[in-house]
């Protein structure tokens, strides 16, 4: 569970904020949070509630709050405990930013009087950044406006004792400070301590006449609303701004190396991409990812890693789940891809990048990448940071750039499995369902236009492959042309598309065609010839007139590439390829092949007449050669063909749509004979029912 009451309370569950309703729960949560761990009385809740007059019933609501509290918040796991003279909520280690916030300003005090104000600075800015508003705003109550209104001084006090030390020590500049202090001055007109600090930072930003100006404005406001005079201090400090005393002038500038590791460690590394605005589906990978990221047993690091093919989502998933995890995690975000169009990066280059994100020149960064791991170690060991290594590609790339220590976390994106590294959790993306990728589209393209068309909708999906990245692409194309029908740009597709380019880079698919072997290769190169939604394994034997054994090991390859996808089904394994890598095979072939594809397709089509009359006698159908039918047969094995057909009408049933394309196809190849015996093969199977709102009916 994640809390927080530095701004408008919020649960959060595995990174999904909760919906908590009724005003009455809110309070007494927030009651619950502020003596997280101790005993809150029932009167006290009550008197929080309602004030000093209370229904007669007040004890009992109470309990149906507490009660509704532990339903909505924990799923099994009830926090609350019932404890004389009331409730106590039970809150771990660093779950309520308050706590937070607290632990950061005493690291902060511990800082300063270890004489290191510069990570009094750092400790004091992120403590700061927890907040997002005023404290447990939108809860009403005298007694809830009390505290917060407590803990709303408290930051404030923080806040100008963080000024007063970048002020004294740097790092930040007098004119950045200058326009902070403004804004904090018109907010909080009668404190004399930032009116001070305004006028200092003014001066040393040489804005004299500003600083002399404000300490006016300001007796002007206090003697006018109140009818005193500014204190003593304010006082001696605008005399000695007009004899511009020495003493006023900031810290002394130190040499330029120590300046940059000085101004970027005063605030941890922010280094996460942006989120996308649209992320949709993956609710149980994200909530698989987050859950396992947040357990702190152990001393290892707590390490996740993405799996799967090249625009399935990885890295969105990745850096969405960092940006709900990077509140946890005030000692930095770090993002690194491992990959590129050049090929692996070096980690020796990743280590240097990390270490200069936290502040340390090129003078104290080691040579060795060795060396480098090992200060990269030591520096993130006090520290909580997420580290996000995007698209790894061996084990050996990733290890150097792990913390050695379990208060950081590590998400891993990768093509492959990366057994080698010990994980946490191991996620291996698919593709989208219909569902998601219906909707993503909707988000972009808008819903009415993927709505108004459903059946080119699913046809772009399949098109797409249901991979997010080509989702996202063509709903792009989409929305940026607002007369197009999603028919239009299936249509588009299905004739080629410049952006195919950019996906096919993105993807990878050029560099997994160039590791195929020669027979997977031109096994790839062929699959166009295959017009049908999805395949069984036989295909690739009349293809490259090789056994069967051969041709199913080929495909496992592909499939192991990511260049079709494997799908059980209730007759076998079928293989599937989208349409955009369709078109990246057709742009493969070269001309000077074309009479070897034609004996592939001549083959191919002789292998389906060749079930297709098996499938035929086997209903009672006569023999086409004795009718005169010369088209060639590519045989497959008897054993193996007997057990394709020996359903007919259930192996008909699946290849229908296909049957019906080949004849068809075979009639624009000139191969006549090929397209009579297919066409007088489905006579016998009529009269059975079309595959239900998958095709179109062309049965004629």
């Amino acid at each position: 569970m994640e809390y927080r009451i530095l701004g408008p309370l919020e649960a959060r569950r595995g990174g999904t904020a909760i919906d908590i309703r009724g005003r009455r729960q809110l309070t007494v949560l927030a009651i619950l949070l502020v003596d997280a761990n101790r005993v809150v009385p029932t009167d006290h809740l009550v008197e929080a509630v309602w004030g000093r007059r209370p229904p007669t019933t007040s004890r009992s609501q109470i309990h149906i709050c507490v009660s509704s509290l532990r339903r909505q918040l924990f799923a099994g796991d009830d926090l609350i405990d019932t404890r004389a003279p009331g409730y106590r909520l039970r809150v771990a280690e660093e779950e309520l930013d308050l706590h937070v916030f607290q632990a950061r300003v005493a690291a902060a005090r511990t800082a300063v009087q270890d004489a290191d104000p510069l990570r009094a600075v750092a400790e004091l800015r992120a403590a700061l950044s927890l907040w997002h508003g005023r404290a447990l705003a939108g809860i009403g109550g005298d007694a809830v406006r009390a505290l917060a209104a407590r803990y709303d001084e408290q930051r404030l006090a923080v806040h100008e004792e963080c000024l007063e030390l970048e002020l004294a020590h740097g790092p930040a500049t007098a004119h950045d400070l200058a326009g902070e202090l403004l804004a904090l001055v018109a907010a909080h007109p009668r404190r004399e301590r930032l009116l001070a600090l305004l006028m200092t930072a003014l001066y040393r930003a040489g804005r004299q006449a500003e600083a002399l100006d404000e300490y006016h404005k300001a007796r002007l406001r206090f003697v006018g609303e109140l009818g005193i005079e500014p204190g003593s201090g304010l006082d001696t400090l605008y005399q000695r701004i007009l004899a511009h005393d020495p003493a006023l002038a900031g810290p002394a500038a130190p040499p330029p190396e120590p300046v940059r590791a000085a101004r970027t460690a005063d605030r941890a590394p922010r280094r996460l991409p942006a989120d996308v605005a649209d992320f949709t589906g993956r609710r149980d990978s994200l909530t698989g990812l987050l859950t396992a990221l947040e357990r702190t047993s152990g001393t290892a690091v707590p390490t996740a890693v993405v799996s799967g093919r090249g625009g399935v989502g990885k890295t969105t998933l990745a850096v969405h789940a960092a940006h709900l995890l990077a509140p946890r995690f005030p000692d930095g975000q770090l993002f690194a891809r491992l990959s590129g169009p050049d090929g692996a990066q070096n980690p020796h280059e990743v280590l240097g990048r990390f270490l200069r994100a936290y502040g340390l020149g090129e003078r104290d960064i080691p040579d060795g990448t060795e060396e480098r791991a090992e200060t990269y170690r030591d520096l993130m060991a006090d520290r909580r940071a997420l580290v996000i290594l995007d698209d790894a590609l061996t084990e050996s790339q990733v290890f150097p750039l792990l913390p050695g220590t379990s208060r950081c976390r590590v998400i891993i994106t990768s093509r492959r499995p990366l057994p080698g590294l010990p994980a946490a959790v191991r996620l291996r993306l698919a593709p989208f369902t219909e569902r998601s990728a219906l909707e993503l589209g909707g988000r972009i393209a808008g819903h009415a236009r993927i709505e108004a068309d459903h059946a080119a909708a699913v046809a772009l999906n399949e098109t797409c492959g249901y991979l997010p990245l080509a989702l996202r692409l063509a709903a792009a194309r989409l929305a940026a042309h607002p007369h197009w029908t999603v028919a239009d740009l299936v249509a588009r597709l299905g004739a080629g598309s410049a952006w195919l380019a950019e996906m096919e880079a993105q993807t990878g698919v050029d560099q997994a065609y160039a590791g195929l072997s020669d027979d997977a290769g031109r096994l790839f190169r062929l699959l166009p010839l295959v017009e049908a939604a999805d395949f069984p394994a036989w295909v690739g034997a009349p293809l490259l007139d090789v056994d069967l054994c051969r041709a199913e090991a080929l495909f496992d390859e592909l499939a192991d590439m990511d260049l079709l996808v494997a799908r059980p089904g209730p007759g076998g394994t079928r293989y599937w390829v989208p349409g955009w890598i369709l078109g990246y095979a057709r742009r493969l072939q070269a001309p000077e092949h074309d009479q070897a594809r034609r004996k592939s397709h001549e083959r191919l089509l002789g292998a389906l007449l060749y079930l297709s009359e098996m499938a035929h006698r086997r209903r009672g159908g006569h023999d086409l050669r004795q009718a005169g039918n010369g088209a060639s047969r590519w045989e497959l094995p008897g054993p193996a063909a007997d057990l394709i057909t020996a359903d007919p009408a259930g192996w008909y049933g699946r290849e229908r749509p296909w049957v019906l394309r080949a004849v068809r196809q075979a009639t624009a190849a000139g191969f006549a004979e090929h397209a009579w015996g297919l066409a007088m093969c489905t006579v016998t199977f009529a009269g059975l029912p079309a595959p239900a709102g998958r095709y179109p009916d062309d049965e004629s």
